[in-house]
């Protein structure tokens, strides 16, 4: 009898492993994208993007991190605490409800609803914010970038961030 339930127990411990291994991590919050949150230090946020990481100086007093591996920017700007942008174009990064780059508009609006606010340029739709995360609307009606940030200037890094091929 003992030797069934140490068999139990094994067969129970590699169905739960396996189920858990399968479950795949969620990078894209609205408070992180790749463990990276608004506001955290410069030095902090580069140590998470996976290497080989750009530095680039902008205009306006931006900076910004690149990681073409993750295809993933963290931005920071003079005068700002840590991290105010960052977005992302690597369509294995995904929210819980599994949108991120190369989504469709349609599976996007499914997931969020009337929760999405449209951001418009020449009345013509843009993006979604939906709080702190923004989705551009790329070509063919896919999601182009995932963005995090506030304000219209987080809008404005996303729009202009390289897009989901």
């Amino acid at each position: 009898m003992t030797a069934r339930i140490v068999a139990v127990l094994a067969l129970g411990l590699l169905i739960t492993t396996s189920v858990a291994s399968a479950q795949k991590a969620i990078d894209v919050t609205a408070d992180y994208i790749v463990g990276i949150k608004l506001g955290m230090p410069q030095a902090r946020a580069a140590a998470l993007l996976a290497k080989p990481v750009r530095f680039d100086r902008l205009e306006e007093g931006y900076q910004r991190y690149v990681s073409g591996k993750q295809k993933v920017e963290a931005h920071f700007q003079n005068g700002a605490s840590g991290v105010v942008a960052l977005t992302t174009w690597n369509r294995l990064l995904r929210t819980k409800e599994q949108i991120g780059p190369c989504s469709t508009i349609a599976a996007l609006k499914r997931a969020y609803g009337a929760k999405l606010k449209p951001y418009r340029q020449a009345k013509r739709i843009v993006a979604y914010r939906l709080g702190n995360l923004i989705f551009t609307v790329a070509p063919k009606q896919r999601v182009g970038v995932v963005g995090l940030g506030r304000g219209n200037g987080a809008v404005y890094i996303s729009l202009n961030a390289p897009v989901c091929t």
